[in-house]
């Protein structure tokens, strides 16, 4: 009878034991279960995240106004600290050689400036307006001077304008009759050079303001087009 008692005592102690075994595999199976729907919890709200923050970018990306205003703003912010400094030189060349000013229009040059001209450019002034022309004087003249056959001469006078050029001069004279000194009658333009003391030569370039050009085969010591914009040409005609 003892041993039997001994082995119901046995059996409910191994009974006892295997249910306290299985507990706490059930409770380290609930725990680790636990800590997995955590952790899927927490990829998930990670992942989550992150695609809500690739959907903003990208939306910036797609989306015209705003890059739009981003850009704007970053070029406005860009010339508005940029300093930007330029120096202009050189010759200013008019296409059409006319300028034409507005009414009341004014235009002023900076002190220190300086205006040229194409050495190979002519000016003409036209126009009515009176022109004081250097006249000579009744000695000058000699109106009672006579020749031999005691008849009285037909007395002119000649105005002349020179200018340098290459070698020698560009020469334009200015003939005026007595009975009408408000214009010239005649103009004659050429080149003189001197070729040796006392020797020199002259080329006429243009007459009353008509070029003259030399035949083809005329070999030519000077620029027959540069002399040619020196002629002055007397103003009003």
């Amino acid at each position: 009878m003892k041993f039997k008692d001994g082995n119901e005592n046995l059996a409910a102690f191994a009974a006892n034991l295997n249910s306290r075994i299985e507990a706490d595999a059930r409770i380290k199976r609930a725990v680790a279960f636990g800590w997995l729907c955590g952790g899927c919890a927490i990829a998930a709200c990670l992942i989550s995240a992150g695609c809500a923050v690739a959907l903003w970018g990208y939306s910036y990306t797609i989306s015209v106004n705003p890059s739009a205003e981003i850009v704007a703003r970053a070029l406005n912010e860009a010339f508005q600290r940029a300093q930007i400094k330029t120096s202009v030189s050189g010759t200013m060349v008019l296409a059409n050689t006319e300028v034409n000013l507005a009414k009341n229009q004014t235009v002023k040059l900076a002190e220190g400036s300086t205006v040229k001209l194409d050495p190979a450019s002519s000016i003409r002034v036209t126009g009515d307006f009176r022109t004081d022309v250097p006249q000579p004087s009744k000695r000058q003249l000699q109106l009672d001077a006579t020749a031999n056959s005691k008849e009285l001469p037909f007395t002119r006078y000649t105005v002349f304008k020179s200018a340098p050029f290459g070698a020698g001069v560009v020469v334009t004279g200015w003939s005026f009759e007595l009975s009408d000194t408000s214009r010239p009658q005649v103009q004659r333009c050429y080149y003189e050079e001197i070729l040796n003391k006392g020797v020199a030569a002259n080329q006429t370039i243009a007459i009353d303001g008509a070029p003259r050009r030399p035949a083809a085969l005329t070999k030519l010591t000077f620029d027959f087009d540069g002399a040619l914009g020196n002629c002055i040409w007397f103003s009003g005609l």
